[in-house]
């Protein structure tokens, strides 16, 4: 019992001499020692510019704005902000910030738009901001479903605003345009008519008697001939000259008639 006792008060004895040792130190560590130790003290001193999230999405719409004009973009168009950077905090100096766009900018998409900051002319940061380009154009819809080698009357299409994903010369403006042609596809109404979708219908058969047209030396020679493929206006097609047997190949220029280039 006496030994438990001596052993109770000699560990409160060491308890209390540790705590009078840290209390010394402590107060003897100085406010300013404390700081060299940690290193410098606040963010905002050691990188006393700040760099807003405002301004790297405004660099970011001007640069994309710059390459819509230098591809000759007329069209109404919208920038829609996916992802902004966050704020940039940065060291004394000159600060200049450098703006990278994809080489092809791809409507409705993702398009990342790279920012690369730099101090005093050196690099300190790379930061990302994400918009998506929205197109708009008046172009053709369908009005109903159409098949295979079905004409198109004017019935069929509609002009209408809409967004779209690709040149203007990628897509048709005037019912004009696609009357008598025929769908390259199976085209569902509502959809949006690309220069793609569309194909001039059959002109000639195969085994139609055609008219084959060579032009030699600026003298144009005809002959008769057999169609041995079917073929559109504008394609090509293999021919057969009824008189000397012949194989050939040429142009459907209409319903009668093959050009030989």
């Amino acid at each position: 019992m006496i030994e438990h006792d001596v052993r109770r008060a000699f560990g409160t004895l060491l308890l209390g001499f540790f705590l009078a040792l840290a209390s010394c130190l402590w107060a003897g560590w100085s406010e300013p020692a404390r700081v060299e130790a940690y290193g410098a003290g606040l963010q905002s001193d050691a990188f006393p510019q700040l760099l807003p999230s405002e301004q790297f999405v405004a660099l970011a719409a001007e640069k994309l704005e710059e390459r819509l004009a230098s591809n000759g973009e007329t069209r109404r168009h919208e920038l829609k902000l996916l992802r902004a950077p966050q704020p940039m905090r940065l060291p004394e100096g000159e600060v200049t910030c450098e703006v990278q766009l994809p080489k092809l900018i791809n409507y409705g998409l993702s398009t990342p738009v790279n920012m690369l900051v730099y101090v005093d002319g050196k690099l300190f940061r790379r930061t990302v901001c994400y918009y998506k380009v929205l197109v708009y154009e008046q172009v053709l819809l369908l009005t109903r479903d159409l098949g295979l080698e079905q004409p198109f009357t004017a019935a069929d299409v509609r002009s209408e605003e809409r967004e779209v994903e690709a040149s203007s010369a990628d897509y048709f403006h005037s019912p004009d345009e696609v009357i008598g042609k025929v769908p390259a596809r199976v085209l569902k109404a509502g959809q949006v008519l690309r220069r793609n979708m569309v194909q001039m219908p059959v002109a000639v058969e195969v085994g139609a008697p055609v008219d084959i047209l060579v032009d030699m030396n600026g003298i144009k020679v005809k002959a008769e001939g057999v169609a041995l493929q079917k073929g559109r206006i504008g394609a090509y097609i293999r021919v057969k000259n009824a008189r000397s047997g012949k194989f050939l190949r040429g142009k459907v220029i209409d319903g009668h008639t093959v050009q030989i280039e």
